[in-house]
């Protein structure tokens, strides 16, 4: 096992000195699931280790409406009533010592079910897995993964490095390798930590993996980056914003389409952009869905002051080819091999932050995406300037507009699209629509300034 550096407690309760276990083979599981605020939650079960996970934990229906400032909006379907199960899928178990010396993180992700393992309509991860298995049926595979930039402040930092520096890149270790480190131990295949534009901006990603896998490794990742930086005693936040008109955080999802055979679908050296005509069809779908996708993807109040133009993070319903202005992005690939392009070729969504579900990030983008396939959707406009400085009349004939400037805004969107309500399910709609409109309520009596304190202490 590779050893990760000795880093001192951050609260004094950690240097208490504590009775052994009863039993040493005892083991503390948690059984989590993240709700529609974004936020992982669970319960912990000590069992003896050889028992195995448990198969679920109960769990309340009304859990899934808690916002990230742990309120629950009032009147609501379930209240005080109700209960569920948190379903284990045992194929996502994470088992990794934080330090050699400190505690052990182990956890399982879950789906939500009835008491009888049936699929009520609250789990956004069983959403996205229902879009899987629909694309599964017309012999399409996603890959996809995300791309999650954040804060990170350690002990001792003095700040005012450069932008993409190797200066900052140096000064956060040993910390950036050891928690590398720890994110392969725990399976999610890191592929880069670089330093970013802001000061104290990082961006962390990983290899791309089929189907649900890569919501899976955002949430893992996250909960990892967080509970490190915490044991070092410091602090990541995967807020969208720190300070009012700042420089923003946000997520960028790359997908790509594939065969049963292992085949890629994107690309077609004839087709425009390289689009292949289900590419075209696909990329279309997430165009046409994109103003209701936002209430999906940048589902916080404070998201809305991150998406605005000549931000480099999306403010119009456009696509665009190698374009950062654009909200779905054709990325660059290298070489000239045409099988080897085929394998790289994959569109990025932008326009999305860590407020957000990542299960209802990855399931609206397929639920859009196959919408597009279905009804055979042409090409999409291709927008390769920055939107905001078109003419409004070029912007019309394009059909292109803003994106939705504030969350209640977007929420408006997503009622009236059918596709992606149909898609969501009834109950996981009116649960969402609730809790965000409740959020809403909630920051609209505080500043930008205070907006940004908050999440950023939240996430």
């Amino acid at each position: 096992m590779v050893v990760l550096y000795d880093m001192k407690p951050s609260l004094p309760y950690r240097s208490f000195s504590m009775p052994h276990p009863s039993s040493p083979s005892s083991i503390l599981t948690h059984y989590l699931v993240t709700d529609l605020a974004g936020i992982t939650r669970g319960r912990g079960a000590w069992a003896l280790a050889n028992e195995g996970l448990k198969s679920g934990v109960g769990w309340v229906p009304v859990n899934q409406i808690i916002s990230p400032f742990d309120t629950i909006a009032s009147p609501n379907p379930w209240g005080s009533h109700g209960d569920c199960r948190l379903r284990t899928d045992e194929a996502t178990l994470v088992d990794v010592p934080l330090t050699p010396d400190g505690p052990r993180l182990r956890f399982a992700l879950c789906d939500i079910s009835d008491l009888q393992g049936q699929d009520m309509g609250l789990c956004a991860r069983s959403f996205v897995r229902r879009m899987v298995e629909e694309l599964a049926a017309m012999k399409i595979r996603v890959m996809a993964s995300f791309e999650q930039e954040f804060w990170l402040t350690l002990p001792g930092e003095d700040g005012g490095t450069p932008g993409f520096s190797y200066q900052r890149a140096v000064r956060h270790e040993p910390f950036s390798s050891n928690l590398m480190t720890l994110l392969e131990q725990a399976g999610v295949e890191p592929e880069m930590l670089l330093a970013e534009f802001a000061e104290n901006q990082f961006e962390l990603t990983m290899k791309p993996s089929f189907g649900v896998t890569s919501a899976d490794r955002a949430v893992v990742s996250r909960e990892l980056v967080r509970a490190y930086a915490h044991r070092a005693g410091g602090h990541a936040s995967f807020s969208p914003l720190r300070h009012a008109g700042g420089v923003g955080s946000g997520v960028h999802v790359h997908l790509s389409l594939w065969d049963g055979e292992g085949r890629p679908l994107l690309y077609d050296s004839a087709g425009e952009a390289g689009l292949s005509r289900i590419g075209q069809a696909f990329c279309a779908g997430i165009v046409n869905h994109m103003s209701a996708l936002c209430a999906l993807t940048a589902s916080s109040v404070i998201s809305y002051e991150r998406l605005k133009p000549h931000r480099w993070s999306s403010a119009y319903t456009c696509m665009g080819d190698r374009n950062r202005e654009a909200t779905l992005r054709l990325c660059p690939v290298v070489g000239s091999d045409p099988a080897s392009i085929a394998r790289q070729f994959n569109v990025e969504y932008r326009a999305a932050d860590a407020t957000a579900n990542p299960y209802l990030v990855l399931g609206g983008l397929l639920a859009a995406g196959l919408d597009g396939i279905r009804t055979d959707a042409g090409m999409p406009p291709l927008v390769n300037s920055d939107p905001s400085e078109l003419p409004e009349e070029e912007l019309r004939r394009a059909g292109v507009e803003r994106l939705p400037q504030s969350l209640p805004e977007a929420l408006d969107r997503l009622e009236k699209d059918a596709l992606l309500c149909e898609a969501l399910g009834a109950s996981l709609v009116e649960a969402l629509i609730l809790a965000k409109r409740h959020e809403a309520d909630l920051c609209s009596a505080w500043d930008a300034d205070e907006l940004c304190r908050r999440y950023a202490a939240i996430y």
